[in-house]
């Protein structure tokens, strides 16, 4: 009977050392699981890069998930907010935005702009100059030929005056782009 309580004496300690010993074990593993899982939220330099890079391409696809992310950005999204860019412009700086004839260079320099100050702040001047500057460039002049190409539904322009409007349009877009290339 001796034997036998020193030995349940014994299992009662070793249960005791065991649950205060394995006590701060879990708790340590639970609140690394907790970091973890907050670091795994976090967005690394890596994927804001890539994300970045996949909203100034020079396509149209790129521009699409740009004007999907801009959506997302003013409806306070998390699915982009997480990336923390910055949405601030000054759509053309001091040049008109709005082209005669109907057309606007509003959202393609909102887009320019977008892309010149995350890149900046992301990789620096240097290496934004170096490696996404020209990229950047090329894609808003696409943006601003597609803004050239809108046609409203009910045109009060004749074909011939339309064609006019249409090539203005384009010329300044290629001068838009010029500035960029040259000052930006």
């Amino acid at each position: 009977m001796t034997t036998l309580r020193s030995t349940l004496s014994a299992l009662a300690l070793s249960g005791a050392l065991l649950a205060t010993t394995a006590g701060p074990a879990i708790a340590d593993s639970a609140s690394t699981g907790a970091t973890s899982q907050s670091a795994a939220a976090a967005v690394t330099k890596k994927q804001k890069l890539a994300k970045l890079k996949s909203l100034t391409l020079d396509s149209n696809s790129s521009r699409g998930k740009w004007d999907a992310a801009l959506t997302q950005h003013l409806q306070k999204k998390q699915a982009i907010r997480k990336y923390k860019f910055n949405w601030k412009t000054d759509y053309c700086s001091k040049s008109p935005e709005n082209i005669a004839g109907g057309y606007t260079f509003k959202w393609a320099c909102y887009r320019h702009d977008f892309g010149y100050r995350n890149y900046k702040t992301l990789v620096g001047k240097y290496y934004f100059k170096k490696d996404h500057k020209s990229r950047i460039d090329k894609a808003f002049l696409r943006d601003m030929n597609v803004a050239c190409d809108y046609r409203p539904w009910a045109d009060p322009y004749t074909p011939a005056q339309r064609k006019k409007l249409k090539a203005a349009c384009k010329k300044t877009a290629k001068k838009y782009y010029q500035a960029v290339v040259a000052l930006g």
